[in-house]
């Protein structure tokens, strides 16, 4: 069987042993979700730029991860943090009255349009970066609810970005792509590790936003799950159940890996203080510090072993 390691702020766990090398064929980035949560995979993801950390052959992200991944394969370090404090922040991107008054929550059509506008993901550089390698963001069918991987170098960049980060409810219409509405990725594949194990990934680095081990759903998930039950939305209840179970599913994946593949997880020790929405400015750039951290942790502690070998 393989073996998973936990890297967070306050060292390593584990199984497998002592870490004498890191072998691999093919190494794959996964980035969780979370929203705002999503400034602790930029605080990583920013420290692996700045270091020039670029090994992964094969990297999928969802939701906020998707954005986050986006900007590392762009090489634009600070991209991530300042699109999550400065325009995630804004009443024109969350705004609970709207919501009240049949509106988005989150308006994620304004979201895109003034991230293109105002500070533009870099494609060109992106394209040089990954040749070679592979850029998935993972969005869901609302039909079927079917988990669908797209690859940014053939599809709608943007548009697959909104599609993976499309929440159900905070964004009520879903995102239309192709002609097909798409839901946020985490419906149904929060963590993509298995889809990279089956790809060809043998070491995948997963960066999460939850501490590791953790399937209980929050407490807010589950009294809005009772309060749908109850309301027009109650349709709704199938859908975040089938993500609860998808969800744990991909836990006890990860703990027990399959073969001979090896995953590390780069996670919080403790719940982070932001939240998907409503963050302050101070937990934000708290949960950023504390990315940079674990990043630091992760290229002093682990990336010294990875070891690529003959892909034969």
């Amino acid at each position: 069987m393989g073996y998973k390691l936990g890297i967070n702020t306050l060292g390593m766990h584990g199984q497998g042993g002592p870490l004498d090398a890191l072998p691999y064929r093919k190494i794959a980035l996964v980035c969780e979700g979370g929203g705002q949560r999503g400034i602790f995979t930029a605080g990583i993801l920013d420290t692996f730029l700045k270091q020039d950390f670029f090994p992964f052959q094969l990297m999928i992200g969802t939701s906020a991860g998707a954005q986050n991944v986006s900007a590392y394969a762009c090489g634009q370090h600070g991209y991530a943090r300042d699109v999550i404090t400065r325009l995630t922040t804004s009443r024109e991107f969350f705004n609970p009255m709207r919501f009240i008054r049949g509106g988005h929550l989150i308006d994620l059509d304004w979201l895109l349009d003034t991230t293109a506008q105002s500070c533009p993901l870099d494609l060109e550089q992106a394209r040089r970066r990954l040749e070679g390698r592979e850029l998935l963001l993972c969005a869901c069918r609302s039909d079927d609810f079917r988990p669908v991987y797209f690859r940014v170098q053939q599809d709608d960049w943007l548009g697959a970005i909104k599609a993976s980060s499309a929440v159900p409810l905070f964004y009520r219409r879903g995102a239309v792509l192709n002609g097909v509405t798409y839901l946020d990725g985490g419906v149904r594949d929060a963590i993509p590790v298995r889809e990279a194990w089956q790809r060809g990934a043998d070491l995948i680095v997963v960066i999460r936003t939850t501490p590791a081990g953790v399937m209980e759903p929050p407490p807010w998930r589950l009294r809005m799950q009772g309060a749908l039950a109850k309301s027009r939305f109650r349709d709704w209840v199938a859908l975040f159940e089938s993500h609860e179970q998808s969800y744990v599913d991909t836990q006890k994946f990860i703990e027990n890996p399959p073969g001979n593949l090896r995953i590390v997880e780069i996670a919080p020790r403790r719940p982070l203080r932001s939240r998907i929405v409503g963050s302050s400015a101070g937990e934000l750039d708290s949960d950023y510090r504390r990315g940079t951290l674990c990043a630091r942790h992760f290229l002093n502690k682990v990336a010294p072993y990875l070891q690529q070998v003959d892909p034969r």
